[in-house]
């Protein structure tokens, strides 16, 4: 009669489909991302360094300038590093979450020490930092990536 019907279909094994670890030309590089930044510091520092007739600096530090300032480089941070690594990914998005911190000041002389903690996989993830200063004002870009694959 019928060993057909008492056919029973394989069992299907699927295999996972993240990665543990991402592909050299998408790996996050600190010192891509440091000259990109610096470059978007110099861009947006710019302003702060306008000089009046005598060569002194002219732009006065006002908190609500600065937190616009800071919004910007944070959204050109963001957008150009993600630019540069969708063109090393062959337009591929990042494997990698990233968190921008900025900060614009005053330097009036004194010593400024800033800190950060992160729980991490110190083998995928990274950070990278730049910073800009005319002596008047200073300004801190950081980026921390995140490997989630």
């Amino acid at each position: 009669m019928g060993d057909d019907s008492l056919q029973v279909e394989p069992i299907k094994v699927y295999e996972n489909t993240y990665l543990l670890e991402p592909p050299e030309n998408q790996r996050f590089k600190r010192s891509e991302a440091e000259v990109i930044m610096k470059a978007v510091l110099d861009d947006k520092m710019q302003i702060v360094n306008e000089r009046d007739k005598k060569g002194r600096l002219s732009w006065a530090y006002d908190p609500e300038d600065a937190g616009d300032i800071v919004r910007e480089i944070v959204q050109d941070c963001q957008t150009k590093l993600i630019e540069a690594m969708k063109e090393r990914n062959n337009g591929a998005p990042p494997l990698y979450k990233f968190i921008f911190q900025a900060t614009l000041g005053e330097d009036q002389g004194q010593m400024i020490r800033s800190a950060s903690r992160c729980l991490w996989d110190k083998a995928m993830d990274n950070s990278a930092t730049a910073t800009k200063t005319n002596g008047k004002i200073y300004a801190v870009a950081t980026c921390f990536a995140l490997y989630f694959g």
